[in-house]
């Protein structure tokens, strides 16, 4: 990447943290009053904490990148300019029903899509104190202290976490599968834990592109991979922007040789 690309990537990264740290602070604030929660017409929930922040992200970022496109998971995407624009994938709150249910395990994610790749990402986890943040070439942080990198991984044992999603219960097999599951309740905590080496690798089913685009991001700068359980190929970004969550495949998320193995050793029901 060139020098000029880096130091930009550098300072819209440095925009992006002071972004998400104020988005997370205004939904704390929120928290504290009365929060109001109501399903969506597929069942999910959304709380008015949701549209808020992701109101205040669109309008934040629409300010300082005029030209850049916004998909958010509670307006939808907003692409108004020329094919192949930045694309900014917000995610207000990821694990609303956690924050619903009084939970900490949720945070607010902004990823920055460009050249088909994530390129930024932050998610802030508010009540969990955790910040990861992340640029393609410029590594991976938490609190601001570099993640290592993660070792190429291979066969898990029992004493090994590994993270999934409640729709994996239904869709996944995991009868001789070794590893201990563990469920937070949010796909971006998932990445951003495996990232951190603290989960061996990490799966969900039916995501979409603002869940996990910001994670992604640094997840790739230490060495983990995302690639599909039943056709095998490499996470594209473009793909899920345009066509939607996958409903019929599992997004693996771990290192490179971990992630050979959990395809042998999972199968869909």
């Amino acid at each position: 990447m060139a020098e000029q690309d880096q130091l930009e990537l550098t300072a819209i990264l440095a925009w992006t943290k002071e972004l998400a740290a104020e988005a997370a602070d205004r939904a704390m604030h929120l928290r504290e009053k009365e929060m109001h929660v109501r399903a969506k017409p597929d069942g999910s929930l959304v709380t008015d904490i949701d549209q808020a922040i992701e109101r205040f992200l669109r309008d934040a970022i629409t300010a300082r990148f005029p030209d850049h496109d916004i998909l958010g998971e509670e307006f939808g995407r907003e692409a108004d300019h020329c094919e192949g624009a930045p694309l900014w994938a917000i995610d207000p709150i990821d694990g609303t029903t956690n924050l619903a249910h009084g939970l900490p395990h949720w945070g607010t994610s902004i990823g920055l899509v460009a050249d088909g790749h994530p390129a930024v990402g932050v998610v802030v986890f508010p009540e969990l104190r955790e910040t990861f943040a992340g640029a393609r070439g410029r590594g991976a942080t938490r609190n601001d202290a570099p993640l290592a990198p993660l070792p190429t991984g291979g066969t898990l044992t029992q004493e090994d976490a590994y993270g999934i999603c409640t729709t994996s219960i239904h869709r996944v097999s995991f009868d001789r599968f070794p590893a201990r599951l563990r469920l937070s309740g949010s796909a971006a905590l998932d990445v951003c834990w495996t990232a951190a080496g603290r989960l061996a690798g990490s799966q969900s089913v039916g995501v979409s592109l603002y869940d996990i685009a910001a994670a992604l991001c640094f997840a790739r700068e230490v060495g983990a991979e995302s690639r599909w359980l039943r056709s095998g190929t490499l996470f594209s970004a473009d793909t899920l922007a345009a066509h939607g969550p996958v409903e019929g495949d599992v997004l693996l998320t771990a290192p490179p040789a971990t992630a050979a193995y959990l395809r042998e050793a999972l199968a869909l029901r």
